[in-house]
């Protein structure tokens, strides 16, 4: 895994790609546990490719960390401070891939914790985030989470219920539109 690591730390777009590509991989193959240095250096590699310009590597970069937050859902959560913002910025991004991989890794997070717990801590960036685009992927976001935790999560519902109408008011209509469906 270091060696991927590395790779993906290249000043070279095509290493970096190359890199993440060879760390999914080898999450995916995986079977073991991260031990508690892993999961911290693959974290903190990734939330610096979250920032690529590049979008496979931003994608490549949310996909990994999905994988690994299924091996090592205990270590993981001493991260979810910093990866949380990051990946609800990435609900904002201009490519489709991308938002569709932080949405799964959001929703991976909540398999792994509480989906309580995610959603209140990313709905406080997302709910009044100056991008329509997050806002409006965060309620489908939400949406999802309804579908996959509504029989175990009762206090889902309560969380999100005063931000959802809230965002039946929003200026655009893809976000009000998610919002409905979200209340559907």
């Amino acid at each position: 895994m270091e060696e991927a690591l590395e790779l993906a730390r290249a000043k070279d777009t095509k290493e970096r790609m190359a890199g993440v590509e060879r760390l999914h991989q080898l999450l995916e193959a995986s079977r073991k546990s991260l031990t508690s240095a892993e999961v911290t250096s693959l974290v903190d590699c990734c939330l610096d490719l979250l920032k690529d310009n590049n979008f496979k590597v931003s994608q490549g970069a949310l996909q990994s960390l999905a994988s690994a937050a299924v091996l090592s859902g205990e270590h993981f959560k001493l991260h979810f401070n910093a990866l949380v913002p990051a990946v609800v910025e990435r609900l904002g991004d201009a490519k489709q891939p991308v938002r569709d991989a932080a949405r799964r890794l959001l929703l991976t997070l909540m398999e792994v914790s509480s989906p309580t717990i995610i959603v209140e801590r990313a709905g406080s960036y997302a709910w009044t985030h100056r991008s329509w685009r997050v806002r409006e992927e965060f309620a489908r976001t939400v949406t999802s989470a309804i579908g996959l935790f509504s029989a175990t999560e009762l206090t889902l519902q309560r969380a999100i219920l005063p931000p959802i109408l809230q965002m039946l008011n929003d200026p655009n209509p893809g976000v009000r539109e998610a919002a409905i469906l979200c209340i559907e």
